[in-house]
């Protein structure tokens, strides 16, 4: 008996209401409500011609044996062990960056974002990817306004990444010009000071916002998008001065399956 199933590439996330299927190897993702879903997995074609049809020429599926098994992309992270000492470094401009090399000297970092143009000599004592910005909250409310924050870099990195961590605080350490550590740039949170504890203990502490995914965010825990969404937690977090708040911009309803005109 010949069946269809779904190619190794896709991975299929269920909401509440529907279902988004993520073809990671086109980069791209579709949305059928789950009562469709019900029935392709019970194999009640006749029932959902259009459907079959439409994911045929999407190039979703394939037609196999009934007990051909079909490789997929494993996404358990439940025993994956994470390196705490890797991170990026995101520092103010007036930052002495003598002190973060000294403070930082056995963790591995993989990339800093400086905040403002500075010159200096000692950046590559630290990392040679160096990226530099200007401090502009305003860029992170237009992300979110124009994408209603989702977001259309569909990859497998992104999508693993945003399992386990925060997609916009996941792995991240700044630096104030008050060298106060926060979780973000534009944050007003405050974890600690860098002369005040050892990066064990920021580490420690700061794990609380690497591990804040959408599986705890009001709203999006129940989002079949939510690891294709990008998150701006402070924005979220200001908007209702509370750090699980769904983002106000989001126009997306997933206990109605429905966008936001």
């Amino acid at each position: 008996m010949k069946v269809f199933k779904f190619h190794q590439f896709i991975k299929l996330e269920r909401g509440q209401v529907n279902t988004a299927i993520i073809d990671f190897l086109r980069k791209s993702v579709f949305h059928i409500d789950n009562n469709t879903l019900d029935l392709f997995e019970n194999k009640k074609y006749e029932k959902i011609k259009d459907f079959i049809q439409l994911a045929n020429k999407q190039e979703l599926l394939l037609e196999v044996d009934q007990d051909k098994w079909i490789p997929s992309i494993n996404f358990d992270n439940e025993n994956q062990k994470d390196n705490l000492y890797s991170f990026d470094l995101i520092i103010e401009e007036r930052v002495d960056l003598d002190i973060i090399k000294e403070k930082f000297s056995y963790c591995e970092i993989p990339r800093i974002i400086i905040y403002r143009k500075r010159n200096g000599e000692n950046e590559k004592m630290i990392t040679k990817n160096i990226i530099r910005k200007r401090k502009d909250f305003s860029s992170c409310i237009k992300m979110c306004t124009v994408n209603g924050c989702f977001n259309n870099h569909i990859s497998e990195d992104y999508y693993r990444f945003n399992m386990r961590y925060n997609s916009c605080w996941g792995k991240k350490i700044t630096v104030t010009n008050d060298y106060e550590i926060k979780p973000c740039i534009f944050s007003n949170i405050v974890i600690s000071r860098i002369d005040e504890d050892s990066i064990d203990d920021i580490i420690k502490k700061i794990k609380r916002y690497w591990f804040l995914t959408k599986n705890k965010i009001t709203k999006c825990k129940d989002c079949e998008f939510k690891y294709i969404c990008f998150d701006c937690r402070e924005i979220a977090r200001k908007s209702k001065n509370d750090l699980y708040a769904e983002n106000p911009y989001c126009s997306y309803d997933p206990f109605k399956g429905i966008w936001a005109i």
